[in-house]
């Protein structure tokens, strides 16, 4: 393991402890797969005071700064490159609400907008993360009267959008190393609608991690082996960590420094894997 700055290189992971609305350490066009869930406006507290959405002035300025993140994805992502965000509905009350009642903000159709108007991008896919099966969800509003009956959320959503032009062609070596089963493809792919366990934010000791489970689908199904996987918004490193693991390169970026030791304890517990 190096440092170097403020940044930690093990094997094939770089990490950077900085915003990521600028990425200069990154080439234009040499990332092949963006994987990332970003911050949640005013909803989850990342323990970091440059973080996007905690206390932003509007809902409009935390997108305005989401969408910086999303320019540098672009640029630094390869022609044929995806990018898949995990975001779920956001349900705002009191002074945060436009009109001081609850509103629900979806996210996706502001972020759909914002990559079309990039004329690079466009909507390759959307999967559908259930977790009705794992986790207990209640909602009241008027209940038992109308009209105000408050509807529940108990699903993410992971959209991914695709930039334009083509890959140059990989090795048959590559091809065949990067090979889904036909499991993988009916489970993943056919039906996209996924279940998975999610990760405890306890243990992880992060307020809003993801499994494993959810990286390791993406890369499968996005990208090549020896590919290069990037997540903005690193937190404890999953992304990174599970990119290794699947053969790919991993860059992260990370505001927190006090992730550090979780993120190096991963990374190089793949190390120790590889050995």
């Amino acid at each position: 393991m190096d440092k170097i700055n403020d940044s930690i290189v093990i094997n094939d992971a770089k990490i950077f402890f900085k915003n990521s609305t600028n990425m200069a350490e990154i080439p234009s066009s040499s990332v092949n797969l963006i994987i990332t869930s970003p911050p949640y406006w005013t909803l989850k507290d990342y323990e970091n005071e440059d973080q996007i959405g905690l206390g932003s002035s509007s809902y409009e300025y935390y997108l305005s700064e989401l969408n910086k993140v999303w320019q540098e994805c672009i640029r630094v992502l390869a022609p044929d490159g995806k990018i898949c965000i995990n975001i779920m509905p956001f349900l705002l009350t009191g002074k945060a609400a436009r009109f001081k009642r609850r509103e629900t903000r979806l996210v996706l159709g502001d972020i759909e907008r914002f990559m079309d108007s990039t004329k690079e991008m466009y909507q390759f896919g959307l999967y559908i993360w259930d977790k009705r099966k794992i986790a207990r969800f209640s909602s009241f509003g008027s209940y038992p009267y109308p009209p105000n009956l408050f509807s529940t959320y108990p699903y993410e959503w992971i959209t991914v959008f695709s930039k334009q032009g083509k890959r140059p062609k990989v090795s048959k070596e590559i091809k065949e190393k990067s090979k889904l089963t036909t499991k993988e493809w009916q489970d993943w792919a056919i039906n996209s609608i996924w279940e998975m366990q999610p990760a405890s934010a306890k243990r992880e000791k992060h307020p809003a991690p993801f499994p494993d489970e959810m990286p390791k689908r993406l890369i499968r199904l996005h990208s090549f082996y020896g590919d290069t996987v990037l997540d903005p918004f690193l937190g404890t490193g999953t992304t990174a960590k599970v990119a290794l693991e699947l053969g790919r390169k991993a860059i992260g970026y990370e505001l927190n420094r006090e992730y550090e030791p979780l993120i190096t304890k991963k990374l190089l517990s793949v190390e120790e894997c590889v050995l």
